[in-house]
């Protein structure tokens, strides 16, 4: 699926992991909520993401998430897979798998806490490409990972097609000034609620949206 050229339109809605008592992941639940999503008319869903709590989950239980995803949502809602991982190992992994068990788009996000220089992150983030070779929405939250996604990191990864969208969680208006005017082929998605009547004024046509927030003790 390497260069499909992907459009963002509309709501793409960050997914919960709802989990039972015994912490364990709730997958009809899951299931569920996909259903809701899809039914309610969400243009995506965003499986693995932090809302999702991938830091708290296993390789296999994210994996599965992506399965039953896709499952539910049939051809009604692209699924964006969250590849997101302390470890860039463990993201590589779950880049090959995410292509191995049909995820449309991969969300790709900077390791946190390690702080990588804009050069790590932009070979990092071509590597990720080479394994899963499908179109990718970069994450920035620099809150949350420690690094912006600088100019030099655009233009390093520039040299891929497949380096199509972002979700600019920064809460900087700047960095969408910045990247309407400097990388208009990257298309700009609100990951800041109360910004999005900014984006959409700059012709931004996607919105990743917050719907629901879960919580899991980490045992």
């Amino acid at each position: 699926m390497g260069n499909t050229t992907m459009h963002f339109e509309g709501i793409y809605t960050p997914v919960i992991t709802p989990f039972g008592e015994d912490h364990s992941i709730d997958y009809d639940a899951f299931a569920a909520q996909v259903q809701y999503l899809v039914d309610a008319g969400v243009q995506g869903l965003m499986v693995g993401g932090t809302t999702g709590e991938y830091y708290v989950e296993s390789h296999e239980e994210r994996v599965k998430l992506l399965e039953i995803s896709k499952q539910v949502a049939a051809d009604k809602a692209i699924v964006i897979f969250g590849t997101g991982s302390v470890n860039p190992d463990h993201s590589i992994k779950l880049a090959e798998d995410g292509a191995k068990h049909g995820a449309d788009v991969i969300l790709l996000a900077t390791p946190p806490y390690s702080l990588p220089t804009q050069r790590e992150l932009a070979l990092h983030a071509l590597t990720i490409d080479r394994a899963a070779n499908l179109p990718i929405m970069l994450y920035n939250y620099p809150d949350r990972m420690g690094v912006n996604m600088e100019e030099e990191f655009f233009d390093r990864v520039a040299r891929s097609a497949n380096f199509q969208a972002i979700k600019e969680s920064s809460g900087d208006i700047n960095r969408l000034h910045m990247l309407a005017r400097d990388y208009p082929h990257i298309q700009t998605a609100c990951g800041m609620d109360d910004q999005a009547l900014e984006f959409f004024a700059w012709g931004r046509k996607a919105g990743c949206v917050q719907v629901l927030t879960s919580c899991r003790k980490n045992t």
